[in-house]
């Protein structure tokens, strides 16, 4: 087995417990496999602004690190924020995806590639994505987004059976023309169609001129299958969802046992 030089981490459900905090032997095990050479490369849905008071917290703010956004949509360097790869879907996309969580009769939130985030109705599920990702959601009417306008990705947004329902009654084309991920119980995300946190972790790989053999990736949704899947070697938590688990190569413990720190032991230190 390769010496692991790249380890890319989720957060909810992952690297977080459920009081969203961080352990000590997480931190504790993230920094011994920074000291041993790996970078470590934090991969979330969220966008840079929910993301940077972890960074903060595990010290990943130096030259050389890198983190990635929008499940995959895009990867940059976390000090002065230079996008290495990204990807984006159409306006004509969002409209469209519009209309379907009309007929769905769920929410639907947008990122413009500019990271802005835009709704057509203030909603509950607004207040979350607000609170966890520290931004404001801007009202806008999709009807009038223009075609050729860029998106890093749309979502709908519901309570947990309502997801599970409208992943059931989606139009087939919306499965066949982009990635959808569920990266959270009240999140339905649609991205391009190449784009996932697994190709981020190819881009990063690449760019950074290492064997995709030589990475590993830790995570627990279905937002993270592609991921775990890419990696050398790919972790799932205990607490993961079970299609995750099935491709997982290692199945550490759960969010609240210090899965992370374990699988980096394991594997890396």
């Amino acid at each position: 087995m390769k010496m692991i030089k790249l380890c890319t981490i989720d957060l909810d459900g992952t690297l977080f417990d459920s009081q969203k905090r961080i352990s000590d032997e997480n931190k504790k095990a993230i920094l011994a496999a920074k000291e041993k050479g790996c970078k470590i490369v934090i991969a979330s849905g969220r966008p840079i602004h929910g993301i940077v008071t972890v960074l903060e917290e595990l010290q990943l703010f130096r030259q050389d690190d890198y983190v990635i956004c929008y499940n995959g949509a895009k990867v940059f360097t976390t000090l002065d924020g230079n996008c290495i790869y990204d990807s984006v879907i159409s306006g004509k996309d969002v409209k469209e995806l519009y209309q379907e969580a009309k007929r769905l009769n769920v929410f639907i939130h947008a990122f413009r590639k500019n990271e802005q985030l835009i709704t057509p109705q203030h909603n509950p599920y607004t207040d979350v994505e607000m609170k966890i990702n520290h931004i404001d959601a801007v009202l806008y009417d999709f009807d009038a987004i223009k075609d050729d306008d860029e998106f890093l990705k749309c979502m709908l947004v519901a309570a947990e059976h309502d997801i599970t329902r409208a992943m059931n009654e989606l139009d087939q084309k919306f499965y066949d023309r982009y990635s959808v991920v569920r990266s959270s119980k009240i999140f339905l995300e649609f991205l391009n169609k190449t784009t996932h946190k697994g190709s981020a972790l190819k881009a990063l790989a690449n760019y950074l001129d290492l064997d995709i053999q030589e990475t590993m990736a830790i995570g627990d949704a279905g937002n993270d299958l592609e991921m775990i899947k890419t990696a050398g070697i790919g972790v799932a938590m205990e607490n993961a969802f079970e299609e995750v688990k099935k491709v997982a190569d290692f199945i550490t413990t759960s969010n609240e046992q210090d899965g992370v720190a374990n699988a980096i032991k394991r594997f890396i230190l």
